[in-house]
Order: structure tokens, then sequence, then C-alpha cells
């Protein structure tokens, strides 16, 4: 089973086409944490920047320079390999000065200071992109324009993207496998696979009901909708979507899909019924979905996310920029390819996320 190809929501607007350059330097990502250091503590602080390297060996790189263990230098994500992408790390108590580290070709640090905790896994707002597009259509900067409108007004559906699903998406059978088989609920496999196969499976159960709830209408309000509140992780169920509506469209609430686990709060009524369609389309059973429950605990996901200060540029005839923040979670390439077109299982190149 291939994973389902998500709905451009673009797709009546002219194409800008195209695809992301070639050079590193078409794709450039900054991270935001979610807090800034403190500036005092015994924890190093750095900022790092590599050019076509993965985090993992960044991070290694970085151990080994300061005299530290790579286990205890801290991250807040993975970043791309092929791309320029800035970074925080945290390095423990004796890690040595980073003016006297001897770093590798492509990897230097911009800035550090300290702060009292290690980084953890999560800890960021999100991520500042500057993506440069090659070979763009004529019209170019017509499409570019009404596009980012749309996504603007109505935001961008937050597909999980490809790279979710591993190379032409292979990794959707195993993650099935490995829960048909009870080896999920038995606990059986690496410490890798078991984190990755729970978040495909995840992944792809949102995917689709965000498709089936796309077709009645993200401005809408449905009975036993579960929605998040905005500003915080506070969900409830709609009960009365008249009452509900004013509040969706002020973005005050936002909609949300399943990220099925023990925690996560269930919907009623309609939402349920397009949840339960999706599950049977999967052939996933409440039992076999329980083989989950020790892996991940479960979460709602919104629908939809506004990318902050969306811009695109035609610098030449056929280079056009996009610059552009997206909360944690959210993928870049989706949308990307509400402009190029892309096909969704068509990886770029060696992408980490």
């Amino acid at each position: 089973m291939t994973p389902q190809e998500p709905e451009l929501a673009c797709a009546d607007l002219p194409a800008v086409g195209g695809r992301i350059g070639p050079e590193p330097e078409d794709f450039v990502v900054d991270e935001v944490l979610d807090r800034e250091p403190s500036g005092s503590g015994e924890h190093l602080f750095v900022r790092i920047e590599k050019r076509v390297l993965n985090t993992q060996d960044a991070v290694h790189a970085v151990a080994r320079a300061a005299g530290v263990r790579a286990p205890d230098v801290g991250s807040a994500g993975m970043k791309d390999k092929h791309a320029v992408t800035r970074q925080w790390l945290s390095l423990p108590p004796g890690a040595s000065d980073p003016g006297s580290w001897q770093l590798p070709e492509g990897l230097s640090v911009v800035e550090s200071t300290r702060n009292e905790k290690k980084l953890r896994t999560g800890q960021l707002s999100g991520n500042r992109f500057r993506i440069r597009l090659h070979e763009a259509n004529a019209n170019a900067n017509a499409a570019c324009a009404a596009i980012v409108a749309r996504i603007v007004e109505q935001g961008l559906p937050n597909y999980f993207g490809a790279q979710r699903f591993g190379i032409a998406g292979q990794n959707l059978d195993r993650a099935l496998h490995w829960l048909r088989s009870g080896d999920a609920a038995r606990g059986r496999g690496s410490r890798f696979h078991k984190k990755l196969y729970p978040s495909v499976i995840q992944s792809e159960i949102f995917n689709r009901y965000l498709t089936r709830r796309r077709a009645l209408g993200l401005s809408t309000l449905l009975v036993g909708e579960v929605v998040r509140l905005d500003g915080s992780n506070s969900v409830f169920v709609v009960e009365e979507p008249e009452r509900e509506l004013p509040r969706l469209t002020s973005k005050d609430i936002h909609l949300t899909g399943p990220m099925p686990g023990p925690k996560m709060k269930k919907p009623s009524g309609v939402p349920a019924e397009l949840e339960a369609a999706v599950l049977g389309e999967l052939e996933l059973s409440d039992d076999l979905l329980s083989g989950l429950a020790r892996h991940a605990p479960g979460t709602r996901r919104d629908l939809l996310v506004f990318p902050e200060g969306l811009e695109a540029r035609v610098l030449d005839a056929n280079v056009v920029e996009l610059s552009f923040f997206l909360p944690s979670g959210s993928y870049a390439t989706e949308l990307v390819r509400q402009l190029t077109r892309a096909p969704f299982l068509e990886p770029r190149r060696d992408r980490d996320r």
C-alpha cells in the first residue's frame, strides 16, 4: 500500500511550475526555538550553520570538537541535509570553548550562549524558510500572487509531506505489517522503528481524514467535531456549530484531525464516521490500533496551517523565491507543491525532512 496523495488546495489556479533548485542555497532553513536561551547556566548553547550535512553528523562533529559524548548533545529536531540550515545545539558542562573547535567543511558556529537546561526534542516554535524554485513558468508572477493570496486567506491543508513515508512511500507498508503482525503490541523492533512506524501510521490516517473532511468544507463546523483552542493544546467537542462558527472564522479555534493513541480526544457524529471510514480503508480495527498505545500516546493535529510572512518574488525570468515561517511539524514541501504541482511521492534528492 502506498500513501494516498494529498489534494492540492490551489489545483484550480494556474501553476507556477518549476522545481526546487539544485544548490543547497536554494533551500535555506532557520530554526526558531520556543524560547530563547537565558544567557546563563551550565549548558553551552551553540547556533550552528550546516551545508550538505545532516543533523546527526553535525552533532557528532560538534561533540568531537567539544570533547563531549554525542548522546549528551541536545537538539530540538532534525534538519534537511541537502540545504543550508541553522539550528541550536546544547552541550553539557565540560564542553570546550567553541573558539577552539576544529569543525569539518560545511559546518560552523554562528553564535554561542548559555542556558540552565539541556535542549530537548520538540522545543521549537517552528522554522523560517527561503526556497528558490527554478524553471518556473512564464506566468509565474501572476500565478504566485493568486496562490499566495489564497493560502493567506484560507490556510494551507496541514498534510504530512512525502518525507514522512520514506523513499517511494515504502515505510507505510512496513509500518502496517509491523502493526498487523502483532510486533507492535509485543514491543518488537528496533528503538528507531518503534518510533518511526507509529508516526507513519498516524500520518497516513491523518492525511486521509483531512482529504475526506476537506470535501465537506474547512470553513464549516460539524456537530461532534474536535477543535483546538488557539494558543493552547486544549481541545473540546463542538456541540453547537452555529455558536462556535464565529470563533473558527476568527481563528480562536482550529479544526483538528486524528493522530490515534490512548490520549487522543475522540469525535462523535459525522467526524467520527469519517475517521471510521479511513480506518476501514486501511483495514485497521480498534484492536489493532491498540497496539500503538505503548509507542504513541495520540493527539489531535490542526487540519489547516497559516504560514506567517508568506511572500513569493520572481527574481528573474524563471526563478521564484519563497519566504515564510511554518510552525513545528508542518511541511514546507507541501506548500511548495501548491506552486510546482510536483507529484507527492517525488522526494527531493536525500532530504531528511
